[in-house]
């Protein structure tokens, strides 16, 4: 069913005004006035339903990590509807595995195409109804921060994806806005002493990075974090591609990296394995390379070729948490083929499946789905998804936590992960009176 589909949807009674007048415990009188439109998840709903919206890339260069959101988001939800998971375990006792507050939840997947417009050509119009309750995802820093301007005008709780941009709990901060991943100044913070420790101590360093906003933080922030340190790193400055380039060759002057030591290659998706890979042809063999945000997707398109290739992931099968444990054990029933070979989780599979588990134990401590109820709850909220133990800071909405650095290795008879877990870094957060957290006013 669509919108047009539905008699009542021009009633100008709202989601919002009825969650705000039953205060979430009873069921969504107006579920059933929730379509598809412009989803790739239809949305069959019944009167006793709520929705929630995934936005994630579907096509093109950052697709495959939208893949992965959607599978953790997905999963999730299979988990609040029918039990299992991270559902029930006493860090949840909240959620009973039969719905939220009374309430099926239902799904829609938004393909962004990586793209703000289209984001908000196929966000607004469900917002403009009221059809959901919170929406997820975001992968692209253009498209999480036009995600974020329509949480902010709609009220409505926003949970960042796999963007690490700074400014999204930092200057561009929103109450109804919260991120799980780690942001790019702590990400920067925990991944460079631990290549320094692996390193020569004198280093030349150069940078690819995308012509996006989550390319350009990611190169601000390394060298800030260089710079700032006491390290012998001399930073020889770097060159932006468009997001979507194979051809490095021709962008990149071979002269420029003849006295490099140290590449860094801040890109994201089909972008990081083309960049790799052009890597591992143009430079020495002696070269350390860097891509500061890791995916299982970058390593099964690579395969061995990912060896040697230092930077974080969102998740690591190996953290050794009780509920990583449960995670990973879940996906891989989901997911996996079944036979022996197990099937490690992505970070961006972990990212979602544990917001939209966070959300659901909010809105049941809350007893209602309302965005400021949401964010009473949220504030300072102490928790565990599978990443180790984490805290939602009230200042800026951003997770206090681990970050797992990794160095990639080849497959053996005896390891199928393609990332060794290098450490899982704490206390690297800037505090709420330092940049980024000290731009954010809630």
């Amino acid at each position: 069913m669509t919108a047009d589909d539905c008699d009542d949807c021009g009633s100008p009674v709202t989601r919002r005004r009825v969650l705000e007048s039953i205060g979430g415990a009873g069921t969504l009188a107006l579920a059933g006035c929730l379509g598809s439109g412009g989803s790739s998840t239809a949305t069959s709903s019944d009167d006793e339903s709520v929705t929630i919206a995934l936005t994630a890339p579907e096509t093109g260069h950052y697709a495959p990590l939208g893949e992965h959101e959607r599978d953790g988001f997905e999963l999730a939800v299979k988990h609040l509807n029918e039990g299992g998971g991270l559902v029930g375990d006493s860090e949840y006792s909240s959620l009973s595995g039969d719905g939220v507050l009374g309430s099926t939840v239902e799904t829609a997947v938004l393909d962004t195409e990586s793209s703000p417009a289209t984001t908000e050509s196929k966000v607004r119009p469900r917002l403009d109804g009221d059809e959901f309750a919170a929406f997820f995802g975001g992968v692209a820093g253009s498209v999480a921060e036009t995600n974020r301007d329509l949480a902010d005008e709609y009220e409505t709780p926003y949970f960042v994806g796999s963007s690490t941009v700074n400014a999204l709990t930092g200057s561009d901060c929103s109450p109804h806005v919260y991120r799980h991943l780690f942001n790019t100044t702590t990400l920067a913070r925990s991944l460079v002493p631990e290549i320094a420790s692996d390193v020569p101590d004198e280093q030349s360093i150069f940078h690819v990075y995308a012509d996006a906003p989550e390319g350009n933080d990611l190169f601000q922030s390394i060298n800030d974090v260089v710079t700032d340190s006491d390290l012998d790193w001399r930073p020889t400055g770097g060159i932006s591609v468009r997001p979507g380039t194979t051809n490095f060759e021709s962008a990149i002057n071979d002269d420029i990296l003849s006295d490099v030591s140290l590449v860094f290659l801040d890109l994201f998706g089909l972008d990081a394995v083309n960049a790799i890979q052009w890597a591992r042809a143009a430079l020495s063999d002696d070269t350390t390379v860097v891509v500061p945000y890791l995916t299982r997707s970058i390593a099964e398109s690579l395969g061995d070729r990912v060896a040697g290739i230092y930077g974080t992931v969102g998740w690591h099968e190996d953290l050794g948490t009780p509920l990583s444990g449960t995670f990973g054990e879940a996906y891989q029933r989901e997911y996996g083929t079944g036979d022996a070979e197990t099937l490690a989780a992505s970070g961006p599979a972990q990212t979602a499946y544990a917001q939209v588990v966070l959300y659901a134990h909010a809105a049941e401590r809350a007893g209602s789905f309302d965005a400021a109820a949401i964010r009473n709850e949220l504030e300072g909220l102490e928790y565990a998804a599978g990443a180790g133990t984490q805290k939602m800071r009230a200042c800026d909405h951003q997770s206090v936590r681990s970050v797992p650095v990794v160095r990639g290795r080849a497959r053996s008879d005896s390891v199928d992960d393609r990332f060794e877990l290098r450490g899982a870094k704490r206390g690297m957060e800037p505090g709420c009176e330092a940049p980024p957290a000290a731009s954010c006013d809630l």
